[in-house]
């Protein structure tokens, strides 16, 4: 009985080493550079920079930049990362900021879909760009 789990256990290392091996390098590096370019933006208040990296709306209106200027970023933080496949990526960030009228620390936890164009070449937001309240 424990050697039969022990070897499911292997197994299932094995077949999924094998799954996160299965992305070349480039695709990898290029997903690892928007994430953390993002990551930047945010964290540094670009906030039409990290717009930009959203499929859906990827401009800030007047109104939004106006109002995002009251927003200071203190903290990002990847809590989740899935295994990418080649098109797509999952993560789980929580963001710490505060609104410069009430000087509380809030915090938001927000759901990112990353997905690779048909090219291939860029990786971009398919989720909503984070609700800063």
């Amino acid at each position: 009985m424990v050697k039969r789990l022990f070897k499911l256990i292997f197994v299932f290392t094995m077949f999924s080493t094998l799954f996160s091996c299965s992305m070349s390098p480039d695709v990898m590096q290029t997903l690892d550079s928007s994430t953390r370019s993002y990551e930047r933006a945010i964290r540094w208040g670009e906030f039409t920079r990290a717009k930009s990296f959203h499929k859906k709306g990827s401009v800030l209106s007047d109104l939004e930049r106006r109002r995002l200027k009251f927003y200071r970023v203190t903290g990002y933080s990847v809590l989740q990362n899935s295994t990418p496949d080649t098109h797509n990526s999952y993560l789980l960030v929580e963001i710490k900021y505060i609104k410069s009228d009430q000087q509380v620390i809030k915090t938001l936890t927000v759901k990112q879909h990353w997905k690779r164009d048909k090219e291939g070449q860029v990786w971009y937001l398919d989720s909503p760009f984070p609700k800063f309240r």
